[in-house]
């Protein structure tokens, strides 16, 4: 056998398939552009949202929580994956695998490697991001509530198993982008056996599929109460067709593994057959990160595209809102009028309680309460009316 160098085709060593794919059109989630595109306009916009989803927290309602910090882990993670996979582009994504070069491979191999530690880790943090953004939603006790922790439970230990197996796919863990080692005792991802490979595959996006399920339904409970203003039940609706969205890219990908049997088959050609999974989890992620961010920025954007769109009377709207909560928020009064007037406001718990549930208590309440001071102040009228 001639000497193996980087510049070396595999097809050279390793002979010509059984079957020959070589002569099927490209498809249309094989090519650069497409990739490229869909990559890096999916990515673009998940920032832009998280980044205003972490402005409010941050900087308007001054309130963060474990939930941001997951979806700044998530961004950190799926920003990471994404390069990973525009890179893997020069080194053979898209391209026949027998037709690369040994170097073509190795790098290609790397970076899927990257690439599969960082989406395990950014579908997991996603999922806890919207979890946890729950806990703050319910209250304690309620079956939501409960349905909550459960999932954070539940999916903590699928993202560590599963992100596990991703680090460490071999023994020798640089055996899992070397298609030359001999004895190499690898499993789960770097598995050589076509079934064990594509069960691990499909387990952990069947799973995936389940959760993100899972997720959407927990707080589809409060459609059916009754008492729900239209807004609120239009928010609901809008949060269900993003989840539909996610978990359609999720259950599509878990077709396309199994069809093509992780790249096995018809015959093993990854780097033909394996792109379009790969970026179906990509964009589901994004739209999933969109999915929890939209509800917490909305209500903070909506009186602009309302002056901007609509009447100027929501301009004049906003800014009388927005003078309060300067005022609340310079903490011009003491800490006891901040807490009462401030973080009780309807406005600003709209942005912590994005489906209103809380946010209709407080406003109910605060009803109850201006009645009984408008029957006060008549009793008094009518006292100093009789002396």
């Amino acid at each position: 056998m001639a000497s193996i160098s980087d510049n070396t085709q595999l097809i050279s060593v390793f002979g010509f398939p059984t079957y020959n794919n070589f002569n099927e059109p490209t498809p249309f989630t094989n090519r650069p552009a497409t990739l490229i595109g869909f990559t890096v306009s999916f990515l673009a916009v998940s920032w832009i949202f998280v980044v205003f989803r972490l402005y409010v927290r941050f900087r308007v309602v001054r309130l963060p929580g474990w939930d941001d910090l997951f979806v700044i882990l998530y961004l950190l993670f799926t920003s990471v994956a994404s390069i990973s996979f525009l890179l893997a582009i020069k080194f053979g994504s898209g391209r026949h695998f027998l037709l690369l070069t040994f170097g073509e491979v190795r790098n290609y191999l790397v970076l899927f490697y990257i690439l599969n530690v960082s989406l395990n880790f950014a579908a997991t943090f996603i999922k806890l991001s919207q979890l946890f953004q729950f806990l703050r939603l319910f209250e304690k006790g309620t079956w939501a509530y409960r349905a909550s922790v459960y999932g954070i439970i539940v999916i903590s230990a699928w993202g560590i198993a599963y992100t596990l197996l991703s680090i460490f796919p071999c023994a020798n863990i640089p055996d899992a982008w070397n298609v030359l080692a001999r004895d190499a005792r690898c499993w789960a991802y770097a598995s050589q056996n076509p079934d064990e490979f594509t069960a691990t595959l499909v387990s952990h996006n069947t799973l995936n599929t389940l959760f993100d399920m899972y997720i959407i339904a927990i707080p589809f409970q409060l459609y059916s109460k009754s008492g729900l203003s239209l807004r609120t039940r239009l928010g609901l609706l809008v949060l269900l067709g993003m989840g539909a969205v996610v978990v359609t890219l999720s259950g599509w990908r878990v077709y396309e593994t199994i069809y093509f049997k992780a790249g096995w088959y018809p015959t093993r050609d990854p780097t033909w057959y394996g792109p379009r999974s790969l970026l179906l989890i990509i964009l589901e992620v994004n739209v999933a990160s969109i999915c929890v961010s939209v509800p917490i920025f909305w209500p903070v954007i909506s009186p602009y595209l309302g002056a901007i769109f609509i009447t100027h009377e929501f301009s004049v709207n906003y800014e009388e809102r927005a003078s309060s909560s300067r005022s609340g928020h310079g903490r011009s009064g003491s800490d006891a009028w901040v807490n009462d007037n401030y973080y009780k406001d309807s406005f600003i718990m709209d942005l912590v309680d994005p489906l209103g549930s809380s946010t209709n208590r407080y406003l109910k309440s605060r009803e109850k309460e201006k009645l009984e001071k408008s029957l006060r102040d008549l009793k008094d009228l009518k006292d100093e009316s009789a002396v």
